[in-house]
This record gives C-alpha cells, structure tokens and sequence, in this order.
C-alpha cells in the first residue's frame, strides 16, 4: 500500500515535471527566437547607418579637402556654384598674446576655406570676416606744427592708430622641413629675439637650422592691385646673436626671385631748400586727388603722377609744373585728410617664380570673398611647396586685420586630396 501510493505519487510527479521541463523549453526557444530576431534587426540596422555615404559635402575644423575637377573655376572674387560640392574648413583666427601684437592681441576673425584642383592647378576659395576693407597704409600726411612731412604709424601705438592694409598668409612645408614644423606648423617660426642687437622688432620670424617654408603673403595695397599673392619663404638666421644687416629687418624672411615687377616706397630725401637739414618726404604724388592707396608705374610713366624735386621750410613741396602748399589745408591732416598721399609705388606684376601665385579679391561689405590658383608644382622646387595628390600637408593660416605684423593665426591644419 505505501509502495502503491509512492508509486502513483512518483508517477504524478514525474509527469508534472515533464511537463513544467516541456514548457520551460518552449519558453526558452520562444525567448531565444525573439532576441535573435532583435539581435539580427539591430545588425541590419548598424549595417545600414554604417555605410550610408554623406548626404553631401562636408565641414571640419581641421581638414581641408580639396575635390578633383576636370572643369576650373572663374576666377574672379565671385563664388561659382562649382564651389558647392567642395568640403568646409571653418574656424577662427584669433590673435595671440605676443609684445608686437598689441593692441590687437585677442582679436579673433572667423573664416571658412574650400579648395579644388585639376590635372594642373591647385585652387582656394577663402571667405573671412572684415567690416571694412583696410587700404590707408601708412599714408603721407602733414605735422603742421612741426612742418614736416610724416607717415601714419606703421605699427599702432593705441586701438585708434591703425593704418594699415587688410592681409593674408598661409605658410606651407617644402621638402626641407622639421619634426616641429609638422607639430606646431606657423607658431613654430615664431621666436623671440634680442632686440638690442638690432633687429627692428622683438619678434622675428625664421625657421629651424636648415629648414624652408614656403609663405604666401597676400597685400590689399601692394599685391591687390596685381591679383597676385607674394611668394615668399622663411629660412633660418645664420646666427640669431650675430645678425645680418637684412636678418635685423626681416629676420628670416624673404622672397623667392623675380625678374621684373612688385612694388617699392614712395619716399625719397631732400634737403630743406636753404639749409643742410634732410627731410623724408613723397617721392610721388598726383596733385589734387583723394583717397589714393597706391601709385602705379603707369601713372609716372604718362605723367599723372609728379616727382617731388624740393621742399622748403614750411612744407611746401615743388615738382615741375607747380607746388602744392599744404598750409592750413586739413585735407593733409593726420588720419582724416583725404588728399594724404599713399606710401607705395606699384611696378606691375611680379615675373618669376615670386609671382606664381595668382588671386582675385572682393571686399562684400561686411569681409572678404577671395580666389586663388598656383600650379601644382613649380620650377622653384627649394622654395615652393610641391602639391602631390598622393599626400598630405600640414600648413597655418593667418588673417591680418588693417595690422603689419599684429595677426590672428589657426595652426596645424591638414591639407587631403
């Protein structure tokens, strides 16, 4: 009887349990389909956003992607639709806090940058913030309490002394360049130097011990005129404690060679008529017009532009065919005067490898919309960066703003193809 019960309680339970074990493992298999089902959606999901291309051209803050066309654009300081499918780099160039950048020293100016290129050129766009297009560089005007000719300040000595032209840089890497250059690209030739050895400043620019960079130098005044940036470079000071003569003024800076062309100042020497004192004054001037940046050798040659011969002890200067008195006249007034006279004579392009660099600029109103076009590779290997679709360069960009040297700078920028 005890066997009897035991075995039909056996028997129940051994049933009960194959049951409860069937449907756990229905359970389980329906559980496992569920989450497979979701674990194969999920990885059709991740397939699908992964290879999604762009929807369009892209923006980055430290890439620039230049887009290969068979058809270049016009250039001509207006934005074609061409430009359209070109990627963005954005950012901001802000003024760094150095000595000779006062009075701009935390300035900031936004841009934006697109590039392209053919089987033989290389081309920017670059668009940047300016609410003014800054031209009065260093103009001439009259001290009439000292009687003397003077220039407005080349570098600001308050946050209203600035007169100067609107500018552009961008320095690129050659094949003769160092690790740090790779690392800090501008900042890295920046240094500062003693200035009582006689450099003009206290910061000057020159590059590490055997090392070239490349620097392009766009000037509204000087360049402007000629759609043309300067083709410069930046190699080292022989030695920094025993300048040159040229490494006082320019550092390490200089130019590649030309030919013919560019520009030079419109001053000149002369000894007040009737006394042994010399006096700096223009050396050109076109009588009676206003608000003049530059002088071209076009207008000297069929002259327009007259060549100041003497000046007297009030001022007055004399060419052939007249004077011009500038004697309580505030036209010739420091900063305001609209008959100032400008500080440059302009010779035309530059021929050689210095002008290699061609550039369309147009000022909107509220900033800057330029063009640019250099060859992928020139003659001047040494001093030219050499633009290798295969690879990638590292350069700086700087933007200054009716400044000579006070600059906001955007480093360790990458170039890609």
């Amino acid at each position: 009887m005890v066997f009897s019960i035991y075995n039909n309680n056996f028997n129940n339970n051994f049933n009960n349990n194959n049951r409860m074990k069937s449907k756990n493992i229905l359970f389980l298999a329906i559980v496992f389909a569920i989450v497979s089902m979701i674990g194969i959606a999920c990885k059709k999901e991740e397939k699908a956003v992964t290879v999604d291309p762009p929807a369009g051209p892209i923006t980055s803050t430290t890439e620039l992607t230049s887009l290969k066309v068979t058809t270049a654009p016009t250039l001509d300081g207006s934005i074609d639709a061409a430009w359209n499918s070109c990627n963005k780099l954005t950012g901001s160039a802000s003024v760094p806090n150095v000595t000779d950048f006062a009075f701009f020293t935390g300035e900031s100016y936004s841009f934006t940058m697109r590039s392209m290129y053919d089987a033989t050129n290389m081309y920017f766009l670059i668009e940047y913030q300016d609410p003014k297009e800054s031209i009065d560089r260093e103009s001439w005007y009259f001290n009439s309490t000292t009687k003397l000719w003077k220039q407005q300040n080349k570098y600001a000595t308050s946050a209203t002394d600035k007169f100067y032209e609107d500018k552009f840089a961008f320095m690129w890497p050659t094949n003769t360049v160092t690790a740090e250059y790779n690392n800090n690209t501008c900042f890295s030739t920046c240094h500062g130097v003693n200035q009582t050895l006689g450099y003009t400043t206290s910061t000057k620019h020159y590059a590490a011990t055997g090392e070239i960079l490349d620097l392009w130098h766009w000037k509204r005044v000087r360049t402007g005129a000629n759609n043309q940036v300067d083709d410069q470079k930046c190699i080292s000071i022989a030695d920094v404690n025993n300048p040159s003569t040229t490494e006082k003024g320019e550092g390490g800076r200089g130019s590649d060679a030309k030919t013919a062309g560019g520009y030079s100042d419109n001053k000149q020497s002369l000894t007040i008529t009737g006394t042994s004192t010399s006096v700096s004054v223009p050396k050109y001037v076109i009588p009676g017009k206003t608000g003049y940046s530059v002088i071209t050798q076009t207008e000297i040659d069929n002259g327009t532009a007259k060549l100041i011969t003497a000046v007297d002890a009030n001022g007055i200067l004399t060419y052939s065919g007249g004077t011009i008195d500038p004697t309580g006249d505030a036209a010739y007034e420091s900063g305001t005067g609209v008959k100032r006279f400008p500080s440059i004579v302009n010779a035309g392009s530059f021929v050689g490898s210095r002008g290699d660099i061609t550039c369309f600029a147009k000022h909107t109103g509220t900033g800057w919309v330029i063009e640019i076009k250099r060859a992928l590779t020139t003659t001047d290997v040494v001093n030219d960066v050499q633009f290798d679709p295969t690879k990638t360069y590292m350069f700086g960009f700087a933007i200054f703003e009716n400044a000579a040297i006070g600059h906001g700078t955007k480093t360790n920028l990458l170039l890609k193809f």
